[in-house]
């Protein structure tokens, strides 16, 4: 079956979720690929498996080799204790105690990797019925993620205009990305949780030595995130989880690649770090977890 059927099938079952980000009522498939509302906004899902919600176009930063890197940094692993510290906090956290189906979404998925582990591990360890949904402003992440990645809904979508109806998702997942709680806090069932991953202080530390020696930007400070954070949502927890990962010389380039550290780092410099030889960078994150007020 092609993918854009899979996808039209898996939005069919789950139209419930969505509204329209035009005028806000209910939505429904068409017999073409089409979701469409009561008062005819439609949108059409793309022959790769993922329908485009968003409302204007827009440009982002991620283009196709800053996102086929990160694609590659994700599937080596270097997010894996990461992801794997946010399955156990669902399981601890999110009340899945009875069999109802829950759903997860991911605000800010990219290319879908982190949603699709984070799926995948969870399924291994319970018989709940799961449906993710991963939304991206990004397209071109979008479409990466739709062409890895079967059995969820993958949506190109603005985080501050959800198309998505009120008191819908058991887990909202926002990570390294920017957030919009008005919205988070709307689609999330009351008992609900709010999943943030922000860096750390010694995140990728060794490229910033190396890129902002002597400038502001050597360090960094999540204190300000943080306090936004709480004064949204109300924080449960709050965990560190922060461990070394060895690069070779490829996967070095990837991730310099991929890293909005070097966004404007001069040519140079980055083959300078290369020349260096930098073989282990520091992966350091702040996991909150949040309920609504």
């Amino acid at each position: 079956m092609k993918k854009i059927y899979k996808a039209l099938n898996i939005i069919s079952n789950n139209s419930h979720l969505f509204k329209c980000p035009v005028c806000g009522s209910k939505m429904s498939i068409l017999d073409s690929p089409t979701l469409a509302c009561d008062n005819k906004h439609s949108f059409d899902l793309a022959r790769q498996g993922y329908i485009n919600m968003l409302l204007k176009s827009n440009k982002t930063k991620y283009d196709r080799d800053m996102l086929k890197s990160r694609s590659i940094i994700a599937k080596s692993g270097f997010f894996d204790p990461m992801l794997q510290e946010i399955c156990d906090l669902i399981v601890k956290k999110a009340g899945f105690e009875n069999t109802q189906a829950k759903f997860i979404l991911d605000a800010g998925c990219g290319g879908g990797s982190h949603l699709s582990r984070i799926l995948t591990t969870l399924k291994a360890e319970s018989d709940i019925s799961l449906q993710g949904v991963g939304i991206d402003i990004s397209k071109g992440g979008i479409s990466i993620a739709a062409r890895d990645y079967e059995g969820i809904i993958w949506c190109v979508a603005d985080l501050a205009n959800l198309p998505f109806n009120d008191k819908q998702f058991n887990v909202v997942l926002n990570i390294l990305s920017p957030a919009s709680y008005t919205e988070f806090s709307r689609i999330l069932k009351d008992s609900g949780i709010l999943i943030k991953v922000v860096p750390g202080k010694d995140y990728l530390i060794q490229l910033r030595n190396i890129f902002y020696d002597r400038t502001d930007k050597k360090s960094y400070s999540n204190e300000q995130v943080i306090h936004l954070f709480t004064q949204n949502f109300n924080m449960i927890e709050h965990k560190m989880c922060s461990y070394n990962v060895a690069l070779n010389e490829i996967s070095l380039r990837h991730l310099l690649n991929m890293t909005p550290l070097t966004w404007n780092v001069e040519k140079e410099k980055l083959e300078k770090a290369i020349e260096m030889g930098i073989r282990e960078v520091t992966a350091d994150f702040h996991i909150i977890i949040g309920k609504k007020f």
